[in-house]
């Protein structure tokens, strides 16, 4: 007898696996929770042990999406979302137990989220002690948590397969399309009876998991309920994306029994390739046809039949992307790197950075992608030679992943902090940019910079009192200032601007300013979010209570997150939790975090954060010693 998938989901295994994959999902949301879900994390089991009880007791309830427009190009956006941690943690666990199944109906030439070969369903519910801890690196999550191929492996076996079929097996036309607005237009109650189609027997499941995509869709204009479109920018809605194409899949296995024809997808991305132009033709009419009875569209402008070597070549072939790639797995491979392979490794990118078109103005398509991937490179070498460029495109191009890359990259450029804080100031002050999404991740970035001039600190406190500014703007600025060692006088305008914000996201990050409030004020104020009205106020409000009279284990385990296998850039990000830990009411704890203080003290470069390591160690060491 075939059990119920629904009966499964509050396994408190499978909620900690899913938990894992959420997190390590949330690395590529659109917009970053300013805590890394780490009050969630400090008491993992209870929420899980919630989130069980909910969904046994059909009481469990979706939360409201954080949404914002992420630009897509200078001129044009696209809808942006964010899950709430519980609801990532539920859908991925619906995935952990439909994916297997469905998966098998998925045919070979289809490459996205495959489950990995030798994975059976049980491994998802074995007591495995990895997944009891809060924290995994990713590297473990990936190859000991996740049940799916990674992406950088399945994409080049996609992209390899392509180039297989034109070089050696004679396919020399290739269909070219676009979909669009693909995850905007995915049509919930077709997706209802897909799923059902293919597991007749999991009818709770499905319809709970449509019930919670209903919940989330964007309303029409007279403000009614749509049914059209599921969450961008999160790893189940891709797999829902992959699943939704089943029946496009299915049209050409049975077209390609009559027609020479080479058929390859990665979620939307499809490639048709063929031996004579009437079969692309005829491909096409297909795939157009097959859409539209998923109520989907083609892109007319970016629809062609490319036969041309140099074309067909330039769409899935790029020497320039594989030199910069095969330099970025030998750095991978390398846990060191000698002087001379550093030289090395910089001359060859920098080979395939004078090759990059638009360098001068604007880098767009497949050349963004290449340029992104030489920014990963020079970011592994931690060398300066992309500063000014990709300064220059972080102005004109306001693309959300060279957004990311380039935060990512400014991290470890010591050698030029006065170049990037001052352009990103230029940047913010003088409203040189149109979007902001570009505003935020230039706050982003200007936090992991040595040290910052005083104007800086006077725009992000303006930027965060402002309430004409967007929310996520104002939340990365709060961040910010929360770096800052503040005067008493500082800290009391923050804490009455903290009951003056209304907007939830902003409020919760001002708690990291606020840490450095007096041990009593800050107690205070803990107590009060205990019983604020809103969930994720409420969960804040546990875990600094927690940190500040928790048990010595709980602590000193948090304590132990921060301080294992040490990096300035998490401290930065974390240095709040220090500031609270710093006034905790166990004498034993405050000396266990004082002693892991000093392990790093020296090993700390940034001047702004070894200002505040050296002060919370000079007070940490006064109240023992008294």
């Amino acid at each position: 007898m075939v059990k119920d998938f629904y009966d499964q989901l509050g396994d408190l295994n499978l909620l900690r696996r899913a938990w894992h994959l959420a997190r390590n999902d949330a690395r590529t949301d659109f917009m970053f929770d300013p805590y890394r879900y780490s009050d969630f994390a400090f008491r993992l089991d209870n929420y899980l042990q919630g989130i069980a009880h909910s969904l046994r007791t059909y009481t469990y309830h979706p939360r409201s999406l954080l949404t914002m427009d992420i630009p897509k190009s200078s001129l044009s956006v696209r809808p942006g979302t964010v899950l709430s941690i519980e609801d990532k943690i539920v859908l991925f666990a619906i995935a952990c137990l439909i994916a297997p199944p469905l998966d098998n109906k998925l045919p070979d030439f289809v490459y996205s989220w495959r489950v990995k070969k030798g994975k059976s369903k049980k491994e998802l519910f074995r007591d495995h002690e990895i997944l009891k801890f809060p924290f995994l690196k990713k590297s473990t999550i990936i190859k000991q948590v996740d049940f799916i191929e990674p992406w950088y492996e399945a994409w080049p076996l996609f992209i390899q397969e392509v180039k297989i079929a034109y070089e050696e097996q004679g396919f020399k036309y290739m269909v070219v399309s676009d979909i669009v607005a693909y995850f905007e237009n995915i049509d919930l109650r077709l997706l209802r009876d897909l799923l059902l189609h293919y597991l007749p027997r999991q009818p709770r499941i499905i319809n709970f998991l449509i019930s919670l995509l209903e919940h989330w869709t964007w309303p029409v204009v007279l403000g009614g309920a749509s049914a059209r479109g599921i969450p961008q920018g999160n790893g189940v809605s891709s797999f829902l994306g992959n699943i939704y194409l089943l029946p496009l899949d299915t049209a050409f296995q049975t077209f390609a029994k009559r027609r020479d024809v080479k058929y390859l997808r990665y979620i939307d991305d499809v490639k048709v390739l063929t031996k004579d132009l009437p079969t692309a033709r005829d491909a096409l009419f297909l795939m157009n046809e097959k859409l539209r009875e998923l109520r989907l569209n083609i892109q007319g402008a970016k629809t062609r039949i490319l036969e041309e070597d140099k074309e067909i070549r330039q769409e899935f072939f790029d020497p320039r992307l594989e030199a910069v790639n095969d330099v970025i797995e030998q750095i991978k491979k390398k846990s060191t790197l000698t002087a001379q392979e550093r030289k090395d490794f910089a001359e060859e990118l920098n080979r395939q950075l004078k090759k990059v078109k638009g360098r001068k103005s604007l880098i767009q398509k497949n050349e963004l992608r290449l340029f992104r991937r030489l920014i990963t490179g020079y970011t592994l070498l931690k060398c300066g030679r992309m500063v000014d460029i990709v300064l220059k495109q972080m102005e004109k191009n306001p693309d959300a992943r060279l957004l990311n890359s380039a935060v990512r990259y400014f991290r470890f450029q010591e050698r030029n902090f006065k170049k990037i804080a001052g352009t990103l100031f230029d940047f913010i002050s003088q409203d040189k940019l149109l979007f902001p999404y570009q505003k935020a991740h230039c706050f982003m970035a200007l936090r992991y910079q040595r040290d910052l001039p005083s104007e800086v600190w006077k725009e992000a406190k303006q930027r965060l009192r402002s309430k004409k500014e967007h929310w996520y703007v104002r939340q990365q600025a709060a961040i910010l200032v929360g770096l800052k060692q503040l005067s008493k006088r500082e800290l009391r305008s923050l804490r009455k601007l903290y009951n003056e914000v209304d907007n939830r996201e902003v409020k919760r990050t001002l708690m990291q300013s606020l840490a450095q409030l007096p041990c009593e004020d800050l107690t205070k104020l803990a107590n009060e979010l205990l019983y604020d009205s809103d969930a994720k106020m409420q969960r804040l409000g546990r875990f600094y209570f927690g940190l500040l009279h928790d048990d010595e284990v709980g602590t000193q385990k948090q304590i132990n997150s921060l301080f294992d296998d040490f990096q300035e850039e998490i401290l930065i990000d974390r240095i709040f939790e220090v500031e609270v830990i710093s006034k905790a009411g166990k004498r034993t704890t405050r000396q266990y975090l004082l002693q892991k203080l000093k392990n790093v003290q020296n090993n700390i470069r940034r001047p702004l954060l070894k200002t505040r390591v050296d002060s919370i160690i000079s007070r940490l060491e006064k109240e023992i010693e008294a």
